[in-house]
């Protein structure tokens, strides 16, 4: 299935808050989703309308601030429908995988629960194998996406980073690290129903080095050929630098939250480079810098 980008719900999403989601923060973010999609006045008389950016979210939190208070009732997501804000179903390992392979009846359960909640597309997160062996990866991603097509053609359904391939902290080589391995992924974008190359804070906050790495991924995503449409993920916070903090691969990850400012830029440039949209991605382990959940 290769779905139009209306056949993608809309999304709102930003960043969190200090210790919260605010209120501000959302209405903002909504307003500028709502201006990337609506109709605009351009310098260039050949554009009469905006292409539409679809955001969706996945941040796994409870709360969120309004009025300088923290609140839960109602809990995050739905305060965050409430103001347009829908879901994205991110597929973790245990859900679809057992004992180290697909697990048709998990997938299946998967596909048709996505059927039984239309709206909400299904990004499977398919870290596993060697991924510079793709062979080790692409008939393990493939047969998910079989198993799930089988059961569910309405639902889009993407994969986390394999193709393209995440490329991490952005530098000089990254192009003759990727571009051949990422050829040898196309068999993976020609089964997924959305691209999503992963463009997370990798180089902390140097924006240009983040611009650099979403002009390289989304010129990989589109050397595909598919036409399909490109939601990257990207993420509300910059990871401290590992001087100032100790911790493993498993403890809190202490953080500071974007602002709005880069937000704003992050979201602007994947428009103005061709995406479709962004999942806005949170971990269940950041800590602001008091050491609490945001």
């Amino acid at each position: 299935m290769n779905p139009t980008h209306d056949e993608l719900t809309p999304k709102i999403c930003s960043k969190n808050s200090y210790r919260g989601v605010t209120m501000a923060t959302f209405k903002k973010a909504a307003a500028l989703a709502l201006l990337l999609a609506a109709p605009f006045c351009s310098a260039s008389p050949t554009h009469e309308t905006a292409k539409k950016f679809i955001i969706y979210e996945y941040i796994p939190y409870s709360a969120h601030v309004a009025g300088g208070e923290v609140s839960t009732d109602p809990s995050l997501k739905p305060y965050l429908e409430s103001l347009g804000i829908h879901r994205v179903d991110v597929v973790y390992l245990p859900r679809f995988m057992t004992d180290g392979h697909p697990d048709k009846k998990k997938i299946e359960g998967i596909a048709k629960s996505a059927i039984a909640i239309p709206g909400i597309p299904v990004s499977f997160d398919t870290e596993f194998g060697q991924r510079f062996k793709p062979e080790t990866v692409i008939p393990g991603v493939s047969e998910i996406l079989s198993i799930y097509h089988h059961y569910n053609t309405a639902t889009p359904a993407g994969v986390y980073g394999t193709a393209p391939q995440d490329s991490y902290e952005w530098g000089p080589g990254v192009p003759a690290k990727f571009d051949a391995i990422n050829q040898r992924y196309a068999s993976v974008a020609r089964q997924v129903d959305f691209l999503s190359p992963v463009l997370y804070n990798y180089n902390g906050g140097d924006t240009a080095a983040w611009k650099f790495a979403a002009d390289y991924n989304m010129a990989a995503a589109k050397k595909y050929n598919t036409g399909k449409p490109i939601v990257p993920y990207i993420d509300i916070a910059i990871v401290l630098k590992k001087n100032e903090f100790s911790g493993d691969n498993t403890g809190p990850i202490p953080v500071r939250m974007l602002t709005e400012a880069e937000m704003h830029s992050r979201l602007q440039t994947l428009y103005d480079l061709g995406a479709s949209g962004c999942i806005v991605w949170a971990s269940t382990r950041f800590r602001t810098p008091d050491g609490k959940a945001p």
